[in-house]
């Protein structure tokens, strides 16, 4: 009953949805219906799917997208991790992040349990279900560092496996599929040096979700949770602005598929905190069969932002972009 009331509370008191315009993404466009992250390179889109592509399936890239009118368009692709049947084929693109010349690309880190299938036997369809797919190449995080002409000059990884396996209040989620409320990060931004990590899942009681904030060079003496009430909603996307983050939320699990953008000022908003604040913007109503994935800002004046959101699940990412007032 508590789950049912929450469901129905969700689609009874969802804010309204903004207005849009939208845009179109040219050119050979990786894993087109899995467009699961987004950046900007100064005036340069880039994008990540959380599929691999490739004749093994095991190759994982960011493309760069230049601008053409309203539009963009492919200009190059950066493998960012090729994986193998030990490792993982996956990387699992979950999120961007740009700071200066950097780009950072995070894998999700999650686990998953094989989805069952409608044709197939009984038996065949519980031994599915009762498999968790390990992929250690979803538990990497990535900053590449580019050249005046895009081209990689440095390439790093490191993993946050050890620290949300020995943190309190994450480790006992480390070990849930995503799907289930377990650990999925799926969004990340970089701001004033620090990274901050937005994660999907778990929610914990409360409805309150945790944002990891750590320094790329030392994750694991630097690291810190910081938690935000999202009324049971998990975090799908962020974006550092200069008087926070932008986050796009949605849901942990497929249903309900409601999606809201929020204002938070990148303290801790946990009761007995300081300072901390979270303002919900708007609604974000999702094309059929669409997830929201990703968000960008596209550019800024001193009264909006435009923003750009792109769907996982639609061929293209059915861009649109969005006006929010500063």
């Amino acid at each position: 009953m508590r789950v049912a009331s929450y469901l129905l509370s969700l689609l009874l008191f969802a804010p309204p949805a903004m207005a849009f315009d939208e845009i179109n993404l040219h050119g050979a466009i990786h894993a087109e219906h899995d467009i699961s992250a987004a950046a900007f390179l100064g005036d340069i889109l880039v994008i990540g799917a959380d599929e691999a592509v490739g004749h093994d399936k095991n190759e994982n890239y960011i493309q760069l997208l230049k601008r053409e009118g309203d539009n963009y368009r492919v200009s190059s692709n950066i493998l960012v991790y090729r994986g193998d049947k030990e490792h993982g084929r996956e990387l699992d693109i979950e999120g961007l992040a740009v700071e200066e010349n950097r780009i950072y690309v995070n894998g999700s880190h999650a686990l998953a349990r094989k989805q069952i299938k409608p044709e197939t036997e009984y038996k065949k369809n519980l031994n599915r279900l009762a498999t968790i797919k390990m992929e250690p190449g979803r538990k990497q995080l990535f900053r590449l560092t580019l050249d005046s002409m895009n081209n990689v000059t440095e390439r790093k990884q490191i993993s946050l496996a050890k620290i949300i396996s020995n943190d309190p209040i994450l480790a006992p989620f480390s070990a849930i599929p995503s799907k289930e409320n377990g650990v999925d990060i799926e969004a990340i931004a970089a701001k004033n040096g620090q990274l901050y990590l937005g994660f999907r899942g778990p929610v914990l009681r409360g409805g309150f979700v945790a944002v990891m904030q750590l320094d790329f060079d030392n994750p694991e003496k630097s690291y810190r949770l910081l938690y935000l009430n999202l009324g049971g909603l998990g975090i799908r996307g962020m974006v550092s602005v200069p008087d926070g983050f932008i986050l796009l939320a949605g849901p942990v699990v497929e249903l309900p598929n409601e999606y809201r953008l929020y204002h938070w000022n990148g303290l801790d908003t946990l009761p007995g905190s300081r300072n901390g604040t979270l303002k919900l913007i708007s609604g974000i109503r999702p094309p059929a069969g669409g997830r929201a994935e990703a968000i960008a800002v596209e550019g800024a004046t001193d009264l909006f932002y435009n923003i750009i959101i792109m769907f996982d699940g639609i061929k293209g990412g059915a861009p649109r972009r969005y006006t929010i007032n500063r």
